[in-house]
């Protein structure tokens, strides 16, 4: 793109090799519009491809907006929520949580966006002025939501897309029609950023969907036009900053692999590549900045995601998913719907510079299947089809796909200590993965050194649901629902995780069920490889508590195409802690003869043979009533029965094994062989055992003779020999050989953040003014949010518990009057309904005068409220004596 620069812009100089500053960047923002994803320059390439290649699309837009109304408005759906007392009531719920998309049948963010995009297309001054009207209903919208305290969306995409549609339209607004849009979407934007209620605050470490990432486009459109400029500028300066520091963040974590800041592939391959893919485009549009001279993690995006999906006709998108972290397991698919656009875009950005990148983007886009093989999500982003002009459809590869993609049997993601391996690149190959040693937490479980095992169906897999029930926090995180290690200790707490906002509480007691407790703490072994064998592995001893766990070692050896030698050192504080090997599997393990279990799931199979501990103690935990056992009791998934009616991938059973008797060390040596399920015999084996060493030899049904052996104390290391008719392949070490972690001292854990539930809530207003905060004390929040005495009140909250909390804090009245206290609970909704929380308040004092005479009890629609005459500029030290008590609603 070209374009002249101010003088102001011509003097900035970006800094060679590093990412521009914020300064180098609004230096050469373009004064004119549009300049967001389109600009005066590339508007006749836009119109060009709109009537051209992709005039079907745009044929089917039209159709779309013609039968829309003409004067829209708006209107709730009314089996899903409804307005009661000025208050949105939801009838049912369609996530995790409530949100006012839902409720409503359009924002008319898209539309308005459609609209534009038509009229620059055809010229037809119609969709112009309809454009203009879905706006208006965007803004309605907006306030609405603001004024209901409830999240707008959990994606920002509509109204992105109504800032995109303002931008593109502006030359032909009248700055009251401007100032009309703009000015109450900045207030929005703003307000959304600590709203004291809900929202999506997601920013550079996830997907950046949320009301973070809207500041970078609020400002965009606004920067400069003098309607609110220190808004505008504020939003630009924060939104131009968390997406630098996203990108930097997401180049470390992809490290050349293109792996994309999580191994869940529903985010991976989801929703997060928007933001980096916007990014790059109006850093171009705007400012005429290529980052793709500073940041390749999306050059490498094809590369991620052909190693994480495994190929299957049968299912629903082509491919299937490992299943690691916050995956939905049902069927394991791999949403692929959107990967051919993310890799066209791939392609349009990075194509011409990475040939060889572009062509295995293009042997994965071949094999996707053809009812998605074309750029979608064009409700999401409308504008996306008419502005890659860097990708032609039409361009194809010389080699069939799986040619392309054949190779390597194995590929390594060291932010994540992830190892990859497969056998080749067909539905029918043995395909592995086990994550040794993880950085970065968004989205994982408490699964350090598991491994996931496929051959024509899931052999070890990934177990549990997520959803909203209590199974989502008791079990699916958990260590106990992966293929890892446990060492039990008793009423050890269960730990932290993520948990639906619509979830139900969780009955009684859980505690943690042998697993780990520490994300982030498993040191990476390494990764090796020739083209007969890869090995990995991770010492995971601080992951476990120190109370129990004095060392946790697994080193993961693939031997091609299908053996796995998997080798633990566990050693417990406690003799009587007892330590478990776990493997899940779909169908129920045969004990075909001592020391060698078969299990069937799909067209595969899976042999086990368990050599270390010697008489191994086994037990088949699973099936009906039991698929999820821990904590004593069955954790079932949401619409249990009705997921078990037909075959799924949620896991059915799990093989535990344990040493014979007690003692602090275990051993743990396991060879497990993927098979066609017709395969009848394993491989057969030979324990090794030395003065310093475990190991096995086997053959394998290729001939091979293979050897591996483990140091069985001391350093971490051990040997593989790899021969063949006599001509030795592999001889050398599995790893760089290391001492185990020293269990950390315990440490102290920061504060757990505070539940909402447990919020005790005091509202301060003056008649003469407004209310302003001297000092937060020990508040946990402190708000000023605009529905509340016109945005010149605030809202104080403490945390409490059960037991009598003192929170205190300092106000002061900017102006004199009467000054109003309203002593409240916390604001609780179940299906958009305020449920009954209820708080003591045993004491309460301004400036040391006590205001209650006794105790009393309050909620949030029934509050205690007390007035005091206040003079202009008074300090105001509150302290506040309560407690949250039982009654209501409070679980």
């Amino acid at each position: 793109m070209k374009f002249t620069l101010t003088a102001a812009a011509a003097l900035a100089v970006l800094t060679l090799g590093a990412a521009p500053t914020f300064e180098e960047f609004a230096g050469r923002i373009r004064p004119d519009h549009p300049r967001m994803f389109l600009t005066r320059e590339t508007l006749p390439a836009f119109r060009e491809r709109a009537n051209t290649l992709c005039r079907p699309l745009l044929d089917d837009m039209k159709k779309r907006i013609d039968a829309l109304p003409a004067e829209p408005g708006l209107e709730f759906k009314a089996d899903v929520a409804e307005m009661k007392d000025g208050k949105l009531v939801f009838k049912k719920l369609l996530n995790d949580q409530n949100a006012a998309i839902y409720a409503v049948k359009t924002s008319g963010g898209t539309e308005a966006l459609e609209c534009a995009i038509l009229y620059l297309a055809t010229g037809d001054r119609a969709y112009f002025e309809k454009s203009k009207r879905y706006l208006k209903l965007l803004v309605e919208f907006v306030e609405w939501s603001d004024r209901c305290r409830i999240l707008p969306e959990w994606f920002n995409n509509t109204r992105l897309s109504g800032l995109v549609a303002y931008d593109w339209l502006y030359n032909e607004l009248t700055p009251e029609e401007r100032r009309g849009f703009l000015g109450p979407m900045l207030k929005h934007v703003e307000h959304m950023q600590n709203p004291g209620y809900m929202r999506n605050g997601g920013g550079p470490e996830t997907g950046n969907y949320g009301e973070p990432g809207l500041q970078l486009y609020a400002g965009l459109a606004a920067y400069g036009d003098g309607i609110d400029d220190a808004r505008a500028e504020k939003l630009l300066r924060n939104g131009y900053r968390l997406n630098t520091a996203m990108m930097n963040l997401r180049d470390e974590i992809s490290g050349g692999s293109g792996l994309l800041t999580s191994i869940c592939s529903g985010y991976s391959f989801g929703q997060y590549p928007w933001a980096s893919y916007n990014f790059l485009h109006v850093l171009e549009s705007a400012a005429g900045i290529d980052g793709t001279e500073h940041w390749t993690q999306m050059r490498d995006y094809g590369n991620w995601f052909s190693w994480a999906a495994i190929p299957s006709r049968a299912a629903k998108d082509g491919f299937l998913d490992f299943g690691w972290g916050d995956a939905f397991h049902g069927t394991n698919a791999m949403p692929c719907y959107l990967m051919y656009t993310h890799l066209a875009q791939a392609i349009h950005f990075y194509g011409g510079s990475e040939p060889e990148r572009a062509k295995q983007a293009r042997a994965v886009m071949e094999m996707i299947p053809p009812h998605i093989r074309k750029i979608l999500a064009l409700r999401t982003y409308p504008y996306l089809p008419f502005i890659l002009t860097g990708f032609d459809p039409e361009v194809k590869n010389a080699e069939p796909p799986e040619q392309v993609l054949a190779g390597d049997i194995a590929a390594y993601f060291p932010t994540f200590g992830l190892m990859i391996v497969r056998s080749g690149a067909t539905e029918n190959d043995t395909y592995a993965s086990i994550k040794a040693g993880a950085r970065h937490t968004q989205h994982q479980h408490y699964d350090e050194n598991s491994f996931i095992i496929y051959r024509r169906g899931f052999q070890a897999l990934d177990t549990g649901e997520r959803g909203s029930a209590a199974h989502h926090r008791v079990y699916y995180p958990q260590t106990v629902a992966h293929n890892s290690i446990l060492i039990r200790m008793e009423n050890e707490p269960l730990p932290p995780y993520w948990y639906p906002a619509n979830a139900p509480a969780i009955p009684g007691k859980v505690f943690n069920d042998g697993g780990q407790s520490r994300m982030a703490a498993n040191r990476p072994l390494g990764f090796e490889k020739s083209p007969y064998h890869a090995v990995t592995g991770g010492d995971a001893t601080g992951c476990y508590a120190p109370e129990k766990c004095s060392e946790a070692v697994r080193q993961f050896v693939y031997v091609a195409p299908d053996y796995f030698v998997i080798y633990d050192r566990v050693t417990s504080v406690k003799p009587d802690q007892k330590k478990s090997f776990l493997l899940h599997t779909q169908n129920e393990p045969e004990e075909l003869s001592p020391g060698l279990w078969r299990s069937e799931a799909g067209e595969g199979a899976l042999f086990i043979r368990p050599l270390l501990p010697e008489k191994a103690a086994a037990e088949v935990i699973g099936g009906p009533g039991k698929e999820f056992w821990t904590n004593g009791r069955n954790w079932e998934i949401p619409n249990h029965e009705k997921a078990f009616a037909k075959p799924n991938w949620s896991g059915r059973c799990r093989l535990e094994l344990s040493p014979p008797g007690q003692a602090r060390k275990a051993r743990f040596l396991t060879v497990l062989q993927a098979a066609d399920r017709s395969v009848s015999q394993m491989a057969g084996t030979q324990l090794l055992r030395d003065a310093e060493q475990d190991g096995v030899k086997f053959t394998t049904a290729e001939g091979r003779e293979c050897e591996v052996r483990f140091n069985r104390d001391g350093l971490i290391g051990g040997h593989v020999t790899i021969r063949e008719n006599g001509k030795t392949l592999v001889d050398r070490p599995l790893l760089k050989p290391v001492p185990v972690v020293k269990p950390a001292a315990e440490k102290k854990a920061p504060p757990a953040k505070p539940s909402p539930a447990d919020f005790a809530r005091i509202d301060a207003s003056v008649s003469g003014g407004r209310v302003l905060l001297g000092d937060k004390g020990n508040a946990a929040y402190w708000e000023q949010p605009r529905w509340f005495a016109q945005g010149k009140g605030g809202l104080v909250q403490f945390a409490g518990a059960g037991e009598t909390k003192v929170g205190h804090c300092r106000l002061k009245a900017e102006g004199g009057g009467t000054l109003i206290l309203q002593l409240r609970g916390p604001d609780i909704r179940k299906d958009g309904k305020r449920m009954i929380y209820y708080v003591e308040f045993s004491e309460l004092s301004v400036n040391g005068a006590p205001l209650l005479s006794a105790p009393v009890k309050v909620w949030h629609d029934a509050p205690k409220t007390l007035r005091l005459p206040v003079e202009p500029g008074a300090e105001l030290e509150i302290r506040a004596e309560f407690r949250t008590v039982p009654g209501g609603d409070r679980p």
